[in-house]
């Protein structure tokens, strides 16, 4: 399934311009306590994948769902854009009773 990139990520003011940049972003995000140092690397690795697809102007090709919260703060821009269309996005919410 391919999820469409948010038009409004290639409109704004980009501080990250390049995938170089992407990794550095990325890289920035702290392991959460308790998250499998594995499960993180490739949570960060599918972020760089997102990133890459929003350069090169092409869907991301895989599904999105329950990823860590973190997941989803790198793969916004700095300005707080989010790369993929978020109503396509299946996210993890927490339920307080």
């Amino acid at each position: 399934m391919a999820l469409p990139l948010n038009p409004m990520a290639f409109q704004a003011s980009n501080t990250v311009t390049n995938l170089a940049e992407a990794r550095l972003w990325v890289e920035r995000f702290s392991r959460p306590m308790g998250f499998n140092p594995y499960a993180w690397e490739t949570t960060k690795r599918l972020a760089l994948q997102v990133w890459r697809c929003h350069f090169e102007g092409r869907p991301f090709q895989r599904t999105l769902n329950f990823m860590h919260p973190s997941f989803y703060d790198m793969i916004r821009t700095p300005e707080g854009i989010s790369l993929i269309s978020e109503h396509h996005v299946r996210r993890h919410r927490n339920v307080s009773a």
